[in-house]
Formats: C-alpha cells, sequence, structure tokens
C-alpha cells in the first residue's frame, strides 16, 4: 500500500525522507494538494474527518487517506467503494472545472442486446466513486500512485455497463483530457494502466525536499537541522562552517520553493 503524509505526522517525523520520497511517483494533482493543506492549515474546516478515516468534501477536492467504510456502518456517505479504500491513500478527487485531466462524461444505459461497454465493475483495478447529493458522481481508479479520474454529470457508472460520452472542450487543458482518454482506453482494451502513459513528474524530487524543509521549519528547526535532514549530519558537521555555503543556499532555495508553491503556485500543478 502506498502511503502518504499525514496532516497529524508527529513534531520530528519531517525528518524522515522516505515519507516524502513516497510521493515521487503521484500525479501534479496530488502535490496540489499538499501544497494547499499547508497553506490551509490545521485549522482548515473546508473538510472534516469520517469514523472511518475517509477525509473529505465535495468537491473541488476530497481527499482519501484511510481504510473504506464498513458495511453496515451508522454513518450513510454518499460513497461507494470497491475492494480496499486503503489504496487510495495519496490521491485525490478535484473537479473536472478545477483539474483540466479529469474526464467529463455522461453515462448512458446500454440497449438489451448490447454486450459492449464500460462496466466498473469489471475492472481489476480499484475504484472509489464519491457521489455528492445532485452532484453526480465523482470517479477515482487507482493502481498505486497512478490514477484516472471522471466526473459523471449524468446518468451513472454503479448501474453495470454503459455507453460513455465524453466532453472535451477545446481549451487549454485538451492536451491534458486527451491524454486521460488514453489512459482510461488503454485500461478499457488492456486491463492494466501502462507505464508508458504515466510518466514520472521530473520535478517531484525537489518538490519533496522543498516541502520537507517547510515542514521542518515550521517544526521549529533551524537551516543547519534541516540541511542534517537533506544532507546527513555528517557532511552538515563537516561543510557547514567551511568556505562553501552551498548547504545553506540549497535550503533557503528550498524554502523559497515551497513558499512559492504554497503561497498559490499550487494553481499552477493543475
Amino acid at each position: 500500500m502506498t502511503a502518504a503524509i499525514q496532516a497529524d505526522a508527529d513534531a520530528s517525523a519531517w525528518r524522515d525522507c522516505a515519507r516524502y520520497d513516497r510521493l515521487a511517483a503521484f500525479d501534479r494533482a496530488t502535490w496540489a494538494w499538499e501544497c494547499l493543506r499547508r497553506a490551509m492549515g490545521e485549522d482548515c474546516q473546508i473538510f472534516r474527518t469520517t469514523r472511518h478515516r475517509i477525509l473529505r468534501s465535495d468537491p473541488p477536492l476530497c481527499v482519501l487517506t484511510g481504510a473504506a467504510q464498513q458495511p453496515g456502518g451508522s454513518e450513510t456517505l454518499p460513497l461507494a467503494v470497491f475492494n480496499d479504500a486503503g489504496v487510495f491513500t495519496g490521491h485525490v478527487v478535484w473537479c473536472a472545472d478545477n483539474h483540466a485531466p479529469v474526464l467529463k462524461a455522461h453515462a448512458r444505459s446500454l440497449a438489451d442486446d448490447c454486450s459492449t461497454g464500460f462496466d466498473l465493475r469489471a475492472l481489476r483495478h480499484p475504484a472509489i466513486v464519491l457521489r455528492p447529493r445532485g452532484k453526480g458522481e465523482h470517479v477515482l481508479i487507482a493502481d498505486g500512485p497512478r490514477c484516472i479520474r471522471i466526473e459523471v454529470r449524468k446518468g451513472t457508472l454503479l448501474a453495470g455497463p454503459v455507453q460513455l460520452e465524453f466532453l472535451v472542450p477545446g481549451d487549454n487543458g485538451m492536451d491534458g483530457r486527451i491524454l486521460s482518454l488514453r489512459r482510461l482506453a488503454a485500461l478499457h482494451r488492456l486491463g492494466r494502466f501502462p507505464r508508458t502513459l504515466f510518466p514520472p513528474e521530473q520535478r517531484a524530487r525537489r518538490w519533496a525536499r522543498a516541502l520537507q524543509a517547510w515542514d521542518g521549519r515550521k517544526a521549529g528547526a533551524s537551516h543547519r537541522d534541516i540541511a542534517g535532514a537533506l544532507f546527513g549530519d555528517k557532511a552538515v558537521r563537516r561543510d557547514w562552517g567551511g568556505t562553501s555555503d552551498y548547504q545553506r543556499t540549497q535550503v533557503k532555495r528550498l524554502l523559497q520553493t515551497a513558499n512559492m508553491l504554497i503561497g498559490g503556485g499550487w494553481r499552477k500543478l493543475l
């Protein structure tokens, strides 16, 4: 199971580089959320936590962080889960109007004599469907850190095979939507997520180090403490007071990057 950085991590957790590196394979929408939740702070009330550990809100974002609601639970959520919702840890659901690669679709019932169509329940990969009342369905299909997001504006994917009609406006987000369509077509045809259609984000490692530095500063760490977590205590003891100030400069630049992303630059990731 892929682990995400939890908002309630202990004060020293920022020192663990591996916690941040786990996000490297996720898409830009997840990175946008990691920056946005830091901007919102601990007192943000646009989402709530259910006792089943699904942290959610109505879109523009839903953050899935824990186990699925158990059958027969006392609380009814506008949520349908296939398999284990823990698979979705680290993923974020965004509205199509906020994140261009989200596919907008209408789902129409197939004729009785038609045997073809898109069947969500027949997929080998887990899918989660969020159903805000009167607002259609927000579907996320995942394979580790890779995912496909669909916003169903009419109809439902929960009633068996359907015909999907996609809305692809010819705007600046068209390339992202076409890529999402190619991914969905490949999943439907091959039954898997082709790695070639999910290239890694080249700046992910730098974003990971920037957020780690920001979290360290938030926890009260000095620039030298942050450098120790990033470069190793041995290297810091050797070089921090030396003729080169590369460690100080790198920490300052990472904090500048984090400040930019958290201060609103996350919008450009969408």
